[in-house]
């Protein structure tokens, strides 16, 4: 198969499924899967109690004055953030994109919080396209998308929350980048194929400094006291 290396891409051996999430937990916290999210854990299948007993706590932390939109946009940003980054992470780093057969995640405490897989499996992937075409695939469609409906019901625009699944997807490539400095060129490159087509087509750019901004907002500069993320549409200049 094809996998990054610090020369680029090359021919190497896939690598089992738990190596795989090793080294993608090496990029960090965010990018590491537990092997069991401890009591209380909730399925990601289960999109409107995880939704729910997430805001809870969410809300518990922000206070009254958080409005109940701004607070499921931003449990749906944590949470796509939290799933997609060992996946992103562990395909930028070795060449395999793993897909579960189901996610559970602890909805209470600070992100990234305890999260545990099962039934997972390796899918190769080569160049920045394979990647990107993967990660729609696999992730974005099955595992994503009806949590990103979940959450839809409840008056969050489909906007935002698509949003929300780039801005996460940008995030996790900052994260690569921070800490395999060699692998950034290959992180930006699946970030511009996911924006030139499929689901995310046109919901992020780059701005004249290099930075990245996605064209919605998560809505967290309407709480009390919050600015507009680095990322966001209000930040100007504006995304080309």
């Amino acid at each position: 198969m094809i996998a990054p290396t610090g020369g680029g891409w090359q021919a190497r051996v896939v690598p089992p499924v738990d190596a795989v999430l090793r080294a993608a937990a090496q990029l960090g916290p965010f990018c590491a899967v537990d092997a069991d999210a401890g009591p209380g854990a909730v399925d990601l299948a289960d999109g409107r109690r995880l939704l729910d007993t997430r805001a809870a706590a969410v809300s518990a932390v922000l206070g009254p004055a958080a409005g109940s939109r701004e607070v499921q946009s931003l449990v749906h940003l944590g949470v796509v953030a939290r799933v997609l980054s060992p996946a992103l992470g562990a395909a930028l780093v070795t060449g395999v994109l793993p897909v579960p057969g189901t996610v559970v995640l602890q909805p209470a405490g600070s992100n990234p919080v305890p999260m545990a897989w099962s039934g997972v499996h390796g899918v190769a992937v080569g160049t920045p396209e394979d990647v990107a075409a993967a990660l729609v695939e696999h992730w974005l469609g099955p595992l994503v998308g009806p949590w990103s409906e979940a959450v839809a019901t409840r008056s969050v625009s489909r906007r935002v929350l698509t949003g929300n699944v780039v801005s996460a997807l940008n995030g996790t490539a900052v994260v690569v980048g921070g800490a395999r400095p060699d692998l950034a060129p290959h992180a930006r490159a699946v970030l511009d194929a996911l924006l030139a087509r499929g689901p995310l087509s046109g919901t992020g750019g780059w701005r004249p400094d290099g930075g990245f901004a996605r064209r919605s907002c998560c809505l967290l500069h309407r709480l009390p006291g919050a600015r507009p993320c680095a990322d966001c549409v209000l930040v100007p200049p504006l995304a080309r």
